[in-house]
């Protein structure tokens, strides 16, 4: 079916024309038509086979020809970015373009006159739980990897969103997306929709075993790999040699790091490659260089590069583009990076298909996540065939691995909203907006989810009710005669989107805090809430942690658990992540922290972005409890978020400073705005990491600035020898179309 076909106006015929689609795939020319009706559309076909592509030819015919809203919805932050840049190149035909992925305690006002909206999940929730008119008046929503609703984490916010949305709005058109699953007519059921399901793909995917030197594909064939002193490498090697990429997926962090800086001396002798000085900053840290981030530099001028949640996330932004160019030939990853980014290769090695998981040992993963990861093998437009190999270790694992993995069929996609602790936040979410006035309205709107969807709600009644006296005895929500109405306590934490939990926990710590409670104190509380992902204290670390907690017994902003229970071991780990946050905020050097605490960069931020969140929300809970404390919390706020001491403070609060930037100043006597002002830009320039458009700028924001100021540039320091050059200029013909996947 050719795009002319379609019923759409000329111009936007023509857009699409321009961006080079002439031609549909089979899976779009059968749902786009669908879809353009203004039926419900779940599209369930494999990666890399255009479905992005039906969500957008329907915004285009919502958005221009009948000048409706569209909100498209996403799972992961990383691909917002993605989205709008593809909505951005059709935005010439008369709509604007927002994207909202951060702040949860805001209505995002700026988004007011978009008209299309790229957000996560949990964007979109916090913004009808804050009252937003944009999104009730949203004509079509898109949920790209609607699968993720089997997620236990995202998958109830997705679920609970979607249904106020189809409640509120009975007009409002749905195209989901998904990769193949085995129950795709539950997901079609639920959204009364047309289901569009296929195997079809651009280019063929081969799927196959290695073991001892040898890949066995499914349709029987096989292919001989040249030994080499470890087979994961000869299985990079032959496929780097013959002109491909390879994603090498292994289960945990530790050991994508081990690999890739083990094959990083051979990869030299295949795809060595130049860095520029901006780029071997950004490999090795945005705030300060670390051990991790000097390893990965030192991988990635070889051409191969380690990715996983320990990294910053302009380390893992600067390695998918440069993988996605062609410059890096090789990643080394865990499983996260198969989930949604657009990141093919031609050969996708999956190493392990266990994972070590707490109380279990190594644990088999989901037959979707390996199908995830194999759906990341060949490049529309690059590559002729993709090819995924899963590695065995005997004649029995490559039997297993073949019957149990690659013949067989994703999992059941289930609905995750029924837990007892899943149901708190989202209940309460439920009475602060006034969706639901009773607990018979409350299983009302249950009936409507997925969940309601795909179970007869056996027990729920009793979890509901047990959730709601909760509320009502944390004064978060109050029952008078049966009917349900927020409290200003429980509106406050629904529009912070905070656990309940978490809250009872900062409320009760700010009641006890007193301008002598030592910053630990604050911060463990922080740490000890559902809402912080706490770190496992090693056995190496529990001598000084039982130091740390007998040095403060008494002072602990709450209950402590008896020392033989198990959860005074979720104590001691949240006790780490105090400590941790502690040092950050000291201004501990980075690779200290992550060596004493066996973490990654990473580690360090996500922690403490989720604490500096919860931060925020225990100075608002404050407000409501104990004003008078706030101004003992806030300064941890921003000392948490720049990871400085308080004399900082007040140089973090420029534009491009940061702790180490502000650290220089002050230890040259630039000390405040004021100094700022009174200091020659030449001076401030010559400083070690400030130069002379660093040095204008904090002129300018503090008024001070005067052109006839003298400069004096220092230039970087390089390595005696080294030839910096532009980067390589990918000359390989671009991918054919742009959607592809």
């Amino acid at each position: 079916m050719l795009v002319d076909e379609l019923d759409l106006s000329d111009d936007i015929r023509q857009a699409l024309r321009e961006q080079g689609f002439v031609e549909l795939h089979p899976p779009q020319a059968e749902a786009i038509p669908i879809a353009l009706t203004g039926r419900n559309v779940v599209a369930a076909i494999p990666t890399a086979s255009g479905k992005s592509l039906i969500g957008y030819c329907t915004a285009l015919k919502r958005l221009v020809e009948e000048g409706k809203r569209v909100l498209y919805i996403v799972p992961l932050k990383a691909l917002a970015a993605e989205k709008k840049e593809d909505f951005e190149r059709f935005s010439y035909l008369g709509f604007k373009v927002g994207m909202s992925t951060g702040d949860l305690d805001s209505d995002d006002r700026r988004m007011m006159d978009c008209d299309v909206l790229v957000a996560t999940s949990e964007k979109a929730d916090s913004l009808m739980r804050h009252g937003s008119t944009w999104i009730n008046n949203v004509g079509l929503v898109i949920v790209d990897e609607v699968h993720m609703l089997h997620d236990p984490g995202r998958g109830p916010t997705l679920e609970v969103a979607l249904t106020k949305m189809i409640r509120k709005n009975k007009d409002m058109q749905i195209i989901a997306l998904s990769a193949t699953i085995s129950n795709a007519i539950d997901l079609a059921q639920w959204l009364d929709a047309e289901l569009v399901k296929s195997d079809w793909r651009p280019i063929e995917l081969r799927e196959g075993v290695y073991h001892k030197g040898t890949v066995t594909f499914r349709d029987g064939t096989e292919h001989n790999v040249p030994q080499m002193k470890e087979e994961v490498w000869a299985l990079v090697a032959d496929m780097v040699m013959d002109g491909g990429q390879c994603l090498v997926f292994v289960n945990s962090r530790r050991s994508t790091e081990a690999l890739a800086v083990r094959y990083s001396k051979d990869m030299a002798k295949l795809a060595k490659m130049e860095l520029t000085d901006e780029e071997i900053d950004t490999l090795e840290g945005s705030s300060e260089s670390t051990a991790v981030g000097r390893k990965l530099a030192s991988c990635v001028k070889c051409g191969i590069a380690f990715h996983n949640a320990g990294l910053e996330y302009g380390q893992r932004q600067f390695i998918e583009r440069e993988f996605r160019s062609g410059r890096i030939k090789c990643i080394v990853a865990t499983p996260t990076l198969a989930a949604g980014i657009n990141l093919p290769a031609r050969r996708v090695i999956i190493r392990d298909t266990t994972r070590f998981e707490a109380g279990i040992g190594n644990a088999p993963i989901a037959v979707m996540e390996v199908k995830q990861m194999c759906g990341r093998a060949g490049r529309p437009g690059y590559d002729p065939y993709g090819e995924a190999i899963l590695m065995a270790k005997s004649d029995d694992d490559a039997t297993h691995l073949m019957e149990d993995y690659l013949d067989c069929d994703s999992e059941k996609i289930m609905s995750k909203l029924g837990d007892e602790k899943t149901l708190r936040t989202h209940i309460l979410g439920l009475i602060a907006t006034e969706d639901v006035s009773s607990i018979d309205d409350i299983i009302d709107f249950l009936r409507e989810t997925f969940y309601g969807c795909q179970s007869s709600l056996y027990g729920i009644e009793g979890a509901v009710e047990n959730v709601v006296d909760f509320l009502v005895e944390e004064k978060m929500i109050a029952d008078e005669d049966e009917v349900l109405s927020p409290l200003t306590f429980g509106k406050r934490v629904s529009d912070l989107y905070i656990d309940p939990e978490s809250a009872v926990i900062l409320r009760d710590a700010v009641e006890l805090i007193k301008d002598t409670t030592d910053d630990l104190m604050i911060l463990h509380a922080v740490a000890s809430t559902p809402d912080v992902l706490g770190l496992y204290p090693k056995k190496a670390e529990m001598e000084m942690l039982y130091e740390l907690f007998d040095k403060y017994e008494g002072q602990f902003l709450m209950d402590v658990p008896d020392d033989m229970d198990y959860e005074f071991e979720y104590f001691l780990g949240a006790l780490k992540v105090a400590l941790m946050a502690n040092e950050w905020i000291d201004e501990k050097e980075e690779d200290l922290i992550t060596a004493e605490m066996g973490i990654g960069p990473g580690d360090i931020r996500s922690r403490v972005d989720s604490m500096e969140w919860l931060m925020y929300a225990m100075t608002e809970i404050a407000t409501i409890f104990r004003h008078e404390v706030v101004k003992r919390i806030r300064p941890l706020l921003t000392r948490l978020k720049y990871g400085v001491r308080h004399e900082l403070l007040e140089l973090v609060s420029l534009r491009g400073i940061g702790r180490a930037k502000a650290r220089t100043l002050y230890d040259r006597g630039v000390r405040n705005k004021e100094n700022i002002m009174s200091t020659d830009a030449g001076t401030i320039a010559a400083m070690p990491r400030i130069g002379s458009a660093l040095a204008k700028s904090l002129k300018e924001q503090t008024g001070s600035w005067n052109a006839a100021s003298t400069y004096v540039d220092t230039p970087v320091k390089k390595e005696e020898g080294t030839k910096v050059e532009p980067p390589v200029q990918d000359k390989r013909p671009k991918q054919a179309k742009l959607f592809d996947f």
